[in-house]
């Protein structure tokens, strides 16, 4: 694989992890929307199975943060790399 093509390959990583950052936070931003309805209607419910829903969305809403760095910092030391590349 030769230095040019190598460049396009991370110009390519770089733009996949753009698009997939825009669509994570297009569906973080539905399923706030749509937890908020959940707990909108569900908060003064004491059966298990509704405490054990919170609990899981408690859990998957505290990755959202970590998720998205994920992304950013991909798409940063990619376009680092490929900086030094030249």
């Amino acid at each position: 694989m030769s230095v040019g093509e190598i460049k396009v390959a991370l110009r390519a990583a770089i733009e996949a992890a753009r698009q997939g950052l825009e669509v994570f936070d297009r569906a973080s931003a539905e399923a706030k929307a749509a937890t908020a309805a959940a707990e909108a209607i569900l908060h003064d419910s004491r059966d298990e199975d509704v405490r054990a829903i919170h609990q899981a969305l408690a859990a998957a809403s505290a990755e959202v943060e970590p998720t998205r760095r994920r992304f950013v910092n991909t798409a940063e030391h990619t376009t680092r790399y490929l900086k030094q590349l030249g």
